[in-house]
């Protein structure tokens, strides 16, 4: 097979079917935004508190339903965050006050 037989899919990295849609709840309002699923806890949170104007030196947490995404250091696929739109919620748990 030539080069130019590939399917134009093949050798171009991630597809779309490793994004998911996130919408979370935060102090500061809903963000909106795409991830890769195997993104780790820890970048999604970091990205949403910079974009969201949060307090960087507090802790928080993500929620997926009832459950805590932790330890922050493992993908969102293996919290059962595959493919799709999710709902979550970043909740501020050390604010130093």
């Amino acid at each position: 097979m030539t080069q130019e037989e590939k399917n134009p899919s093949e050798d171009r990295g991630k597809g779309h079917d490793d994004d998911v849609t996130l919408e979370i709840a935060t102090p500061n309002g809903v963000f909106r935004g795409s991830f890769d699923k195997n993104d780790k806890v820890e970048k999604v949170i970091a990205k949403v508190v910079k974009d969201r104007d949060l307090a960087e030196g507090d802790a928080f947490e993500l929620y997926f339903a009832e459950v805590q995404l932790e330890p922050v250091n493992r993908p969102l696929v293996s919290f059962g965050i595959k493919k799709g739109k999710y709902k979550l919620t970043l909740v501020a748990t050390g604010s130093g006050v």
